[in-house]
């Protein structure tokens, strides 16, 4: 097996440069510095070294293991493909480990603080069994896409309000004034959080006052109780509001299920053309909102760069470095859905 020796021969420099260079403490900001990092990288994989994680664990007093909360409860364990992507790529430059952990109501969390894990991480679905872990494990934790739970507890956000607000303002440019927030109906309340719809709204709000229309903004969210949301669901009130004569001339869905169900197909189903007498905008870009007909136009969120970011604050939070938060940016993407306002509404 390669040794940090082996490397430092081969290299011509000394086994302290080379163990900086692999624990990402030397990048390189001057050319030369940078051509020897990472000719000791390269040498490195040549040789096929790897990290003795015993040693390290026994001489840094850490187990480079990172807990991913969830419970029992389906909610929590829906998990956005793109924020895993960021945490797993930056935890590993990092060279610390991922771990998903379930936990369960009033199970034992000692061992969170008998050093299993150095960290933990909570995505935005926060529940009373994880807030209980955080408590009790007193290790360094973040949450993302959340506000976090204590003063002690570190989050990751995007600016929800200007998500909403470019949503609006790209609508409000086309010259519509009348524009419907298709939010989720009653029953789905009930199981996910809402500050991110709540900020969504008022960023809509706010940009549809400043233009001068802030009556304009008309919600559309179904009472059914605890029945299930089908695109059905919305029927009665779409039916409505579009035989009325201060229909709505766009549509901002809260996220790219109802954009397509609802905003798009049931609006369809009710005669109307997207985007010739109706534009339609998805809060959230999704991969199918690419391939629907028309494209959707959709807010994307900057799922992979959060979790990057909050991989980079925990870890700096372990290693007693709490680096320079930073605010990851949503952006517009522009697709065929959404067009000027019928003439004459």
């Amino acid at each position: 097996m390669a040794t940090l020796q082996d490397i430092a021969d081969r290299c011509g420099v000394s086994t302290v440069t080379v163990s900086n260079v692999l624990n990402g403490k030397i990048k390189g900001s001057w050319p030369s510095s940078a051509a020897r990092a990472q000719r000791v990288r390269e040498v490195a994989n040549e040789l096929g070294y790897r990290v003795d994680w015993r040693a390290k664990a026994l001489k840094t007093k850490r187990t480079y293991m990172v807990g991913l909360l969830t419970t029992d409860k389906p909610e929590t364990q829906v998990i956005e493909g793109r924020v895993l992507a960021g945490l797993i790529e930056a935890f590993g430059e990092a060279s610390y480990q991922l771990v998903f952990v379930r936990v369960y109501k009033d199970a034992p969390t000692a061992d969170f603080a008998d050093a299993r894990f150095d960290g933990i991480v909570i995505d935005y679905h926060l529940e009373a069994e994880e807030l209980e872990v955080i408590r009790r494990a007193q290790l360094p934790a973040v949450v993302i896409n959340a506000p976090a739970p204590s003063d002690d507890v570190l989050s990751v956000m995007p600016d929800h309000l200007e998500a909403g607000a470019l949503a609006a303002r790209h609508l409000l440019e086309l010259g519509h004034r009348r524009i419907g927030f298709v939010d989720s109906s009653e029953s789905e309340q009930k199981h996910w959080p809402r500050h991110m719809i709540e900020q969504w709204r008022a960023g809509v709000r706010r940009e549809m006052r400043n233009a001068g229309c802030g009556d304009g903004l008309i919600e559309i969210e179904p009472r059914n109780g605890d029945a299930p949301e089908t695109a059905d669901t919305y029927r009665p009130l779409l039916t409505s509001l579009y035989a009325g004569p201060d229909r709505p001339t766009a549509l901002i869905a809260n996220n790219g299920t109802r954009a397509a169900r609802v905003a798009l197909r049931l609006s369809e189903s009710l005669g109307l053309r997207c985007p010739d007498d109706l534009s339609v905008v998805s809060m959230v870009d999704e991969p199918a909102m690419d391939w629907l007909s028309p494209r959707i136009t959709s807010v994307a969120l900057p799922f992979r760069d959060l979790g990057r970011e909050a991989a980079r604050q925990l870890v700096g939070r372990i290693e007693d470095a709490d680096p320079e938060p930073r605010r990851p940016r949503a952006e517009l993407i522009v697709r065929d859905s959404t067009a000027p306002p019928p003439p004459g509404a």
